[in-house]
């Protein structure tokens, strides 16, 4: 495929893999080395969020066996996304669209899309 950086692309689908095993095993500090320090997050209504608000909600969660979906994986140089579907207890609980920036070579999550 032209225009695919497929160290960029197993990079970014290793860091989205982390993502869901931090939020699956609800641990924070795994999270944190996902997130850019400025990533932000909107969610239905538009609700925008944080990184240190989404960190301290995360232990809040309720229990629930998860799973995520992926969708597609996109790299376009520098900027990368990823889309999927979590499900809690067998029911399909949101929809998601991450973004991704690999900024002095590391890549890390800039920013999500949440959807019902």
């Amino acid at each position: 495929m032209t225009g695919v950086d497929a160290g960029g692309l197993d990079a970014v689908l290793k860091l989205d893999d982390a993502w869901n095993a931090a939020y699956h095993r609800r641990d924070p500090a795994a999270l944190a080395r996902v997130l850019a320090d400025d990533w932000v997050g909107f969610f239905p209504g538009g609700r925008a969020v944080f990184k240190a608000e989404l960190l301290a909600g995360m232990r809040g969660n309720p229990p629930a066996a998860l799973m995520f979906e992926r969708h597609a994986a996109r790299v376009y140089g520098d900027t990368a996304f990823t889309r999927g579907t979590l499900y809690a207890n067998g029911v399909r609980v949101q929809s998601f669209f991450r973004v991704y920036a690999r900024r002095g070579g590391e890549w890390r999550a800039v920013g999500v899309q949440v959807v019902p």
